[in-house]
């Protein structure tokens, strides 16, 4: 009778963590994230592509702010701020001339451009940074031995919408951003949206008397758009 008795207990407990553990599997569950790193539509698992994604609501959780901040999630993707260098895996360009193509090419909503600058734009203005590892063919208009960063904007709504964020911090670091969007008629939408960034202090004092040096801005971005 006691070893029925154990065993019945064994049952019950086994049962209850498994109960459990069902439970619990939802929490664990990964959102689907769709790309267009191959110029269509795919689930980020079924790209076979080295591929790292940032959505507007991942880099609001994890805090990815600047192009600097994408380097820590992204294996083999380094950012030199201060020259506006990308490089993949250590191939990059070594030069401070822009003209220059890049071992990293880089798109915004299709377009080529030399600098990484805009991928770290606000969260209001870019939807997603896709950067592809490795060597690119030519998919979006040129070939790149390094790899790829592809920045999508957000796009006008067909309802109205409307946000605004601000946000301080010391040394007098103020960052407001508004966008607004919605529809003029059945078939054309807009959006409007823009940041004013600024940083009044520098990081480093002047012993000599003179206006505080380091990391100073003064920088603002206005964006319209009609589908």
């Amino acid at each position: 009778h006691v070893l029925m008795a154990s065993s019945a207990m064994l049952a019950a407990v086994a049962t209850t963590s498994a109960h459990a553990q069902t439970r619990a599997a939802p929490v664990s569950t990964i959102q689907e994230l769709v790309v267009t790193a191959e110029k269509r539509e795919q689930s980020l698992q079924d790209v076979p592509v080295a591929i790292s994604a940032f959505t507007n609501k991942q880099r609001d959780l994890v805090g990815i702010n600047t192009v600097q901040d994408m380097t820590n999630f992204t294996p083999g993707f380094t950012y030199q701020s201060a020259n506006d260098r990308a490089s993949m895996r250590g191939i990059g360009r070594l030069t401070n001339v822009h003209s220059v193509d890049g071992a990293v090419s880089i798109y915004i909503d299709g377009l080529f451009t030399t600098s990484t600058v805009l991928a770290g734009g606000p969260p209001l203005d870019v939807e997603r940074v896709e950067i592809l590892r490795g060597p690119q063919g030519t998919l979006y208009g040129r070939n790149a031995i390094g790899g790829t960063v592809n920045v999508i904007s957000v796009r006008p709504t067909h309802d109205f919408y409307a946000e605004v964020r601000a946000i301080a911090e010391n040394y007098g670091f103020t960052n407001l951003q508004a966008a607004v969007s919605g529809p003029i008629a059945d078939n054309l939408q807009f959006r409007v949206s823009g940041y004013k960034l600024d940083q009044r202090k520098g990081y480093f004092k002047n012993v000599a008397g003179g206006p505080s040096e380091g990391s100073k801005r003064d920088e603002y971005q206005i964006q319209a758009q009609l589908q």
